[in-house]
């Protein structure tokens, strides 16, 4: 008489049917899935017939993850994204409204994100620059007399320039800073 043959006695069917209730609750099997196992299990009267209950059932589910305790905490995000498209965004707004523009990504968009904030406060840092630049150049025309005009030019081509090259930096992925600017708003 082989070992399949032998007749299952009352605690090896309750001991089933604890191991059935075991995956039900792990989610292993669904409630359909245990009502006929369980029914297949309490009907068994040979060994045979009780092992047929698990067929095609794992008998511990597989860790897919590292435990806990063995895994480093994972860095916590604040935002989503580098804040390359607000922070372009943010250089350029200095070509038609100077340094309002970049202040007003620093008061919205800004609070949100800290990469944007990062990108707009050099914005604004360097159009508040060029703005006193340009207004001290004009006291010291006005004062000195008309032959420093020609640095009006000179210093509207350089912010030209540089607010341009800010905005694709900074659209490049680059931690881009305006050279010659005082950082006044940190």
């Amino acid at each position: 008489m082989s070992t399949s043959e032998l007749r299952v006695t009352t605690e090896q069917r309750d001991r089933a049917v604890e191991i059935l209730q075991e995956m039900y609750a792990d989610g292993r099997v669904d409630k359909f899935e245990f009502d006929t196992r369980l029914e297949l299990a309490l009907k068994a009267r040979t060994r045979a017939e009780l092992n047929s209950t698990f067929d095609g059932l794992m008998a511990r589910p597989v860790p897919t993850h590292v435990p806990a305790a063995f895994s480093r905490p994972a860095p916590i995000q604040r935002y989503t994204g580098d804040g390359r498209g607000l922070g372009t965004v943010a250089h350029w707004l200095g070509y038609p409204t100077f340094f309002v523009g970049p202040a007003l990504v620093v008061a919205t968009a800004g609070k949100q994100n800290p990469a944007v904030r990062r990108h707009a406060v050099e914005a604004l840092n360097f159009q508040l620059t060029a703005f006193m630049a340009f207004a001290a150049l004009g006291i010291l025309t006005g004062v000195v007399g008309s032959f420093l005009g020609f640095a009006f030019p000179i210093l509207g081509v350089m912010w030209f320039i540089l607010t341009g090259v800010g905005g694709i930096a900074t659209a490049a992925g680059s931690n881009f800073r305006y050279p010659f600017t005082l950082r006044l708003i940190k």
